[in-house]
């Protein structure tokens, strides 16, 4: 019976681990949508990454940890704004062109880019693929862009559109220091 316990406490501490590691937990739902702590992990990395090649280039210093943490909440806040966004093109359907209409934009972007130089710059720089780049900073970039263009010929400004959104959504937060608050993420 003992031997049993003990079995079945290293699987389950085996299976959290893997859990942990993974980042197959939840660090954000929105509107009932998961935002994976996996996708914020690599997105925070990136950017600190960028951040610090930036500050090594420009003899900016090392990294502090204001710095670091305001990157953190700068990526969250990013990840929640474009599952509020993506979720609001999805839901009105004579936005139903965007998604091509970004598709197109980062199509073109690649094909001018310097095909010899942005694989080793975005390596470089947020030790990503052109791939990996194009899913978390152009396309996001581009249906957003292309979203604001499209509430902005209603006479709506995006940012007071964005807000709106923001507050609107229902928004619960796991593990992160920060709470949500009108539409924003602040200190606990």
């Amino acid at each position: 019976m003992k031997k049993r316990i003990i079995i079945i406490s290293v699987v389950f501490m085996a299976v959290i681990a893997g859990i942990w590691i993974s980042g197959l937990f939840p660090v954000a739902r929105v509107n009932g949508e998961f935002i994976m702590h996996r996708a914020y992990r690599d997105r925070v990395s990136a950017l600190l990454s960028f951040e610090e090649q930036n500050r090594q280039v420009s003899g900016g210093g090392a990294l502090t940890s204001d710095t670091a943490d305001a990157i953190r909440q700068t990526v969250l806040q990013n990840l929640v704004s474009e599952v509020v966004f993506r979720q609001y093109i999805a839901s009105q359907e004579s936005l139903s062109d965007l998604k091509d209409r970004a598709d197109a934009v980062v199509a073109e972007t690649l094909r001018t880019a310097n095909s010899n130089v942005l694989p080793r710059a975005t390596e470089q720089l947020y030790n990503w693929s052109v791939e990996e780049f194009k899913e978390n900073v152009l396309y996001p970039q581009a249906l957003q862009n292309e979203l604001a263009t499209e509430i902005e010929k209603t006479g709506t400004p995006f940012e007071e559109f964005a807000r709106t959104k923001l507050t609107e959504a229902n928004i619960t937060l796991y593990l992160v220091p920060w709470k949500w608050e009108d539409g924003k993420l602040v200190g606990r």
